[in-house]
């Protein structure tokens, strides 16, 4: 159940809605409708915008890249939060003290991002490496 009506989301989620031929596209669609269903706000901040893009540009071309961005910008249903420069420092910090390889500088953002909003729910197909790290940080994974 999701806390306070909104959902951070991850990268993957979005790059695997918009692409048919990613393995993870059905669990995606299954996912959006259930979202749907219970009514809930997802946010997402400009760096993982800037992820979803560029992989799907790299996926199935500038055209998807632009439509899902076009999507994701003036759906009032998503809300898009900006990497300032305190998220940043907040988001290098997190970055220096997980010792796990696999968690990126962008995840590490994703839970500053998460802390600043007061989002307790992460939608995420990285489940195993967010996991990991989930404990410190107070998060719950979306399932």
């Amino acid at each position: 159940m999701v806390e306070n009506n909104r959902i951070f989301v991850d990268s993957n989620f979005f790059v695997a809605f918009f692409n048919p031929t990613d393995t993870l596209y059905s669990t995606a669609l299954k996912t959006a409708k259930e979202i749907d269903e219970r009514d809930t706000f997802l946010v997402i901040s400009n760096l993982v915008f800037l992820e979803i893009v560029t992989a799907l540009s790299q996926r199935r071309g500038r055209e998807v890249a632009i439509e899902t961005g076009e999507y994701l910008l003036s759906n009032p249903q998503i809300t898009l939060i900006h990497i300032d420069e305190l998220l940043q420092k907040e988001s290098w910090d997190i970055f220096k003290k997980i010792k796990i390889k696999d968690v990126s500088f962008v995840d590490c953002s994703i839970i500053a991002s998460m802390k600043s909003e007061g989002i307790r729910d992460l939608l995420t197909f990285d489940i195993e490496d967010f996991k990991k790290i989930q404990k410190n940080y107070c998060f719950k994974l979306y399932q």
